[in-house]
């Protein structure tokens, strides 16, 4: 009997021990936290940019469309000889919009500003092309017929 009451008194005092210290919890790590790799850091995701508030009778050729890597849009016509393009992106990266036919990017200003242009052309299909570089980013664009400019 007096074994057992040791062994019961033993065990209390390490679960007390255990469970009391003067270390906050904070400082304490996390049995289920991740741990660092040596691989390549994981980047933070980027936050989503806010929808567009996009003119109310323009005629939508790209719906708002969002992603995070290189994409190519799909082709429209404007019907005015003009389109109004769209653009916001959140992160670290560098988003640029270019046609597929071209190799002059167009810069798109991250971290909350909304990059609105009109292209004037010919009324023929538009192959409009997103493209990501130096980190990531998460873009937001539409495309509307006609000159929307405010």
């Amino acid at each position: 009997m007096r074994r057992t009451l040791c062994t019961a008194a033993a065990l209390a005092t390490l679960f007390l021990a255990g469970g009391c210290s003067d270390e906050p919890e904070a400082k304490r790590p996390s049995p289920t936290a991740p741990t660092a790799s040596a691989g390549r850091p994981t980047p933070a995701p980027a936050t989503q940019p806010p929808s567009f508030e996009l003119p109310e009778n323009a005629r939508t050729l790209v719906a708002e469309t969002t992603g995070d890597t290189d994409r190519n849009l799909p082709a429209f016509t404007p019907q005015e000889g003009a389109y109004t393009l769209y653009a916001t992106c959140e992160g670290k990266g560098k988003v640029s919009i270019m046609d597929r036919d071209s190799s002059t990017p167009h810069p798109v200003t991250c971290d909350g500003v909304h990059t609105v242009g009109v292209v004037h052309g010919d009324k023929k299909p538009q192959h409009l092309t997103v493209q990501v570089t130096g980190g990531t980013s998460v873009w937001r664009i539409a495309v509307v017929s006609g000159n929307h400019q405010s």
